[in-house]
């Protein structure tokens, strides 16, 4: 992750943003680096070294990027575009803040939730709009197991329990509770927009 640092006042809204780099060896990484830094140069910029990070995956080179002969450190993580990328892809770390965001907007609309006035209908589709579209952003990127799929659907199925008053003495099956709320299961969700985006390459 690289950070700018403007140094004209006209450059602001043009150029003030992140940008990653990517590369398969460490010196094209570096030439990368160095080209970066004589193109933005040019344009009033330079790079912020202290909120620059380096993230090696699958390599045992673990020398030093360097930029201005200063170290750059190196992070397992970090957040890029709303996702989480990581040294293993990233795919749990980013379900796992996923969930977390997608509960907070849950727990934030329980006034809705409770609103006996509101039909259960509208709820839904509030439920589809507000908490699953953050459930699931970017999840076409992601690398699916069996035990991702499974996380997202008991929060699925926890979540639409609430809205429509079911509790588990109730006996009702998730499938039952899908078909009346008009849900496909996660991973038929998943893979639709999997579909989407190939499609949408292709094209």
């Amino acid at each position: 992750m690289v950070t700018f640092i403007v140094t004209t006042l006209e450059a602001i809204l043009d150029y003030a943003d992140d940008i990653c780099l990517l590369a398969k060896r460490f010196c094209n990484m570096e030439e990368k680096l160095k080209r970066l830094k004589e193109e933005t140069e040019l344009v009033g910029l330079h790079i912020n070294i202290n909120k620059t990070k380096g993230m090696r995956v699958i390599t045992s080179n673990m020398q030093k990027f360097r930029s201005e002969e200063t170290e750059i450190e190196d992070d397992g993580s970090f957040a890029y575009l709303g996702s989480v990328v990581s040294e293993s892809g990233g795919t749990e770390e980013d379900v796992a803040s996923r969930i977390k965001k997608a509960n907070g907007v849950f727990v934030q609309l329980y006034p809705v939730w409770r609103n006996v006035n509101i039909l259960k209908e509208i709820k839904t589709r509030i439920f589809n709009t507000n908490v699953k579209s953050v459930l699931l952003y970017a999840c076409e990127t992601w690398k699916t197991t069996n035990q991702i799929t499974r996380r997202l659907q008991m929060f699925l199925n926890k979540c639409l329990r609430r809205i429509m008053n079911i509790k588990w003495t109730d006996k009702i099956t998730n499938e039952e509770i899908w078909r009346i709320t008009h849900q496909r299961s996660i991973e038929n969700q998943i893979k639709i927009k999997k579909m989407e985006l190939d499609w949408t390459l292709i094209t």
